[in-house]
């Protein structure tokens, strides 16, 4: 690659990566404010029942959406990589029929099964009408999903930026009123506006970016979309075999240890993967359409992968190094002092974010090469060994242990995915990434230690020196990387 491509590319990851991060951030922020009016005028009660409507809402469309949001992107970014136009009508026309039909589905599935989901989620006939209307919820979701599908693999990433964060600040200040007058009876109609209204901003955005809608019969959509829906039904597989296991281990340790030791478990996997997860979620947004695009070139695609790869390691070094410095205060501003056992646990995950990011950019190659079946293969070994390492590390290490294996299965998994990436796509890393790999864990190792093992005066010192260093190294390597000038100029395709 290019230097001019090289600079290109690592502007694209650092400004999408600012864009998304600042949306995730504004996201979390509205979802704070909402629990915190609904605690106060709803009550335990009214949060329950929102969080029981949204369990059953949610655990229907992953069955019913098959994956379309995820699988459909890497389509997209295909048929605008080919620049056919014709391609590309047929495409996004085929996401917008199947996301009807996976949203229809959904909804007549919610409508038929209302009595037996309000007695299954709450042990009573009361909530039968709540689930009939909350299949509009369902339907508008999908909706929303696929259009969001299309921006993204269309590479349109500031629209979808915009009508996201536009989206939750108005459902937001809409549906407060709503708990305000009408308290629990403001629930449903509050879920179904907030849907109602991601909807209309992702339409009101998706129609600037305006393709022709394509002409195609009943069978062309079934034949163009069935690859499409069976990635994502291998993708939605994965998913719950990973949120089975977990369920699995959290009932295994709630068994073995009690109810206490499950809520620091999942208090500490919480702040690692919700808020440290930010950075992937943003740089996954932009990552994933740009990789399906260039998927068949396989040097392209080795490129790709070590910028992702060096981008996402300086990135995280400084937040690796200020979250081992600072997860006391963070612990203490998040939960409270009775949670601050957990510092243990989190302190060795931390680090295995390092060899996530790695494992994490090789993961997308999979889903771009359209491999479903192989991708489900590899995240169940993985969160098979995942599920073994914590409740054996737990039963030697306790609390602490369920860090240790955090930390030692994303290595495995990272040495897994590049033997696979190796053997099946003969992906190569650029000498580059090696450095920054060394670098980053010299930089971050002696970091963690001075933490973990001497946690006051000279010891702590030390990890703020190297937590200096560590910013000072990934300020430099990213100007390095951007050029000197770069960082204050627009990028015309970030732009559209």
């Amino acid at each position: 690659m290019s230097e001019k491509g090289s600079v290109s590319t690592y502007r694209r990851i650092v400004k999408s990566t600012g864009l998304f991060g600042g949306v995730q951030v504004i996201g979390i922020i509205c979802s704070f404010v909402k629990v915190k009016f609904i605690a106060i005028w709803l009550g335990v009660e009214g949060v329950g029942i929102i969080n029981l409507y949204n369990a059953a809402l949610e655990m229907i469309a992953a069955v019913t959406g098959l994956g379309l949001r995820q699988s459909t992107v890497r389509d997209v970014s295909k048929a605008v990589s080919q620049k056919n136009e014709h391609r590309l009508s047929e495409v996004v026309t085929v996401v917008r029929r199947w996301s009807w039909f996976v949203g229809l589905a959904g909804a007549v599935i919610v409508l038929s099964f209302a009595p037996l989901l309000s007695r299954l989620t709450f042990d009573n006939d009361q909530h039968i009408w709540g689930f009939v209307w909350l299949s509009c919820a369902l339907l508008f979701n999908a909706l929303s999903s696929g259009e969001q599908a299309v921006l993204q693999g269309l590479g349109r990433i500031k629209v979808l930026a915009k009508s996201s964060v536009w989206g939750a600040v108005t459902a937001l200040l809409l549906s407060l009123p709503m708990y305000y007058f009408w308290r629990i009876e403001g629930i449903v109609p509050s879920l179904i506006l907030v849907a109602l209204t991601s909807l209309i901003f992702t339409w009101i955005y998706s129609r600037r970016v305006p393709v022709r809608a394509a002409k195609l019969s009943a069978g062309e959509t079934w034949n163009i979309g069935k690859p499409m829906a069976m990635l994502g039904i291998y993708m939605t597989i994965s998913g719950f075999i990973t949120t089975l296991l977990n369920y699995l281990f959290i009932a295994w340790l709630n068994s073995h240890s009690g109810m206490a030791d499950v809520g620091y478990y999942t208090s500490g996997y919480t702040l690692i993967t919700r808020y440290v997860g930010l950075v992937f979620t943003a740089m996954g947004t932009e990552y994933y359409p740009r990789l399906a695009a260039i998927a068949d070139d396989r040097k392209l695609v080795g490129e790709q992968v070590s910028r992702q790869a060096e981008a996402s390691l300086i990135i995280l070094l400084p937040v690796v190094c200020l979250f081992l410095v600072c997860q006391s205060w963070i612990i203490r501003i998040l939960y409270t002092t009775d949670f601050l056992r957990i510092g243990d646990y989190i302190s060795w995950a931390i680090i295995g974010v390092l060899f996530k990011a790695v494992s994490w950019t090789m993961g997308f190659v999979v889903l771009a090469k359209g491999a479903g079946k192989l991708f489900m293969i590899t995240e169940f070994f993985s969160d098979t060994v995942s599920f073994v390492l914590n409740i054996t590390a737990y039963m030697v290490w306790g609390l602490e242990g369920i860090g240790i294996a955090y930390l030692m299965n994303f290595f495995l998994y990272g040495t897994g995915m590049w033997l696979l990436c190796r053997r099946y796509y003969r992906l190569r890393f650029e000498h580059s990434f090696y450095r920054v790999l060394i670098t980053v864990l010299s930089i971050c190792l002696p970091a963690f230690a001075f933490c973990r093992f001497g946690q006051t005066g000279w010891y702590m010192l030390a990890a703020w020196l190297f937590t200096g260093i560590s910013v000072i190294y990934s300020i430099t390597m990213l100007k390095k990387r951007l050029g000197w000038k770069m960082l204050n100029k627009s990028d015309e395709n970030d732009d559209k």
